[in-house]
């Protein structure tokens, strides 16, 4: 509008200093000037128009901010466009060009409350090697309200990518090979010292360890073999009865060492009998196993009576009478008849007189 005004008064003023100018030329020249003035009045109306979607691709750091190998940068991509349209970011590839893509975010919208709105997104990229680098243009696809669509290339940006290293690109000679302290000796003597010693401690065993299987198998080779009596269990406790009776220990005052023989005797009969190992058992856990053995519960009676009396002989320092100490021989030698199954008993009485006849 000003270059217009300026306009209009050159043109007055000249028309004043030229009055005679013909009129013909002077109206030649107001043509130009209301074609000139109605564009100048259009101006304003296309300014305030909807106007197009616009692509903007930039650096999120500063300018003056120098960026060295390696470094996250940030580039910003962002569209203004109607609010009534939308827009389509790219997704760009991991290697992109020269560039690596570390990270891109996902397009966010943003209403600028002026009838448009903006989309961006975030592009994390990084470089390994020094030297100047332009970023490959980027394309935005633009869908507009009527249902038609455009294309809008981004600008480029150019980056500068400095080296880590100083400015000092002198070659220099190689440094000499360091001289590396040696680790001390001995720590590896006593350990050497002591696994000489675990071995041989081991070996040592080892071999005491043969030497005394040996030593024992040899006895055992050499020992007699243990004579094993394959009488009936009944013959030997009779026998064995017998002998204590023969000993005549009472008569020497030698009280418990006659109950505990008669207490042995019958304890072996039972194993033989029932197979009950009674010579490891207690009274009350002898009693529980002849409940669980196919002995009669009468026979067990016998057996534990002589059990008990002869515990409060030999625990309690109970002092029988003598009838009961006299009798313990006949008593014991009752229990091992009556549990002696019938059909040896009349072996036993059928070879009974056969011997009486031969003497």
């Amino acid at each position: 509008m000003n270059l217009l005004k300026t306009q209009l008064s050159s043109l007055t003023h000249i028309s004043r200093l030229t009055p005679h100018v013909s009129r013909v030329t002077h109206h030649a020249l107001r043509f130009p000037l209301y074609a000139l003035l109605l564009f100048c009045l259009a101006l304003p109306a296309a300014a305030q128009s909807p106007q197009d979607a616009n692509a903007e691709f930039f650096l999120k750091a500063p300018e003056d901010q120098s960026l060295t190998v390696g470094d996250h940068v940030t580039l910003r991509l962002e569209v203004t466009h109607p609010l009534d349209s939308q827009v389509a970011l790219p997704i760009v590839p991991e290697q992109w060009g020269e560039f690596e893509v570390v990270q891109q975010t996902e397009p966010e919208t943003v209403d600028n409350n002026d009838g448009t709105a903006t989309t961006g997104k975030d592009i994390v990229v990084t470089l390994f090697e020094p030297g100047q680098y332009q970023t490959s243009r980027l394309i935005v696809t633009h869908q507009k309200a009527d249902g038609s669509s455009e294309e809008l290339g981004t600008p480029v940006i150019q980056l500068t990518i400095t080296s880590v290293l100083t400015d000092d690109t002198t070659l220099r000679d190689l440094k000499p090979q360091a001289d590396l302290p040696l680790p001390p000796l001995w720590p590896w003597i006593v350990a050497g010292v002591l696994l000489s010693i675990l071995v041989l401690g081991l070996l040592a065993g080892l071999i005491l360890w043969l030497y005394d299987r040996r030593r024992k198998r040899a006895v055992l080779e050499l020992a007699p073999v243990p004579f094993m009596d394959t009488r009936p269990p009944e013959i030997i406790a009779l026998a064995e009865l017998d002998r204590i009776e023969a000993l005549n220990l009472p008569a020497h005052q030698q009280i418990k060492q006659h109950y505990s023989l008669v207490d042995l005797c019958l304890r072996r009969y039972i194993e033989g009998r029932y197979q009950i190992p009674a010579l490891e058992q207690t009274s009350v856990e002898l009693r529980s196993a002849f409940r669980r053995s196919p002995a009669r519960a009468e026979d067990a009676v016998e057996f534990m009576d002589i059990f008990a009396e002869s515990d409060l002989v030999k625990f309690a320092r109970y002092v029988p009478h003598a009838d009961n100490v006299r009798d313990l021989v006949n008593r014991a030698r009752k229990v091992v008849q009556i549990t002696t199954p019938q059909i040896v008993v009349a072996t036993e009485e059928a070879a009974a007189p056969e011997t009486a006849g031969m003497s």
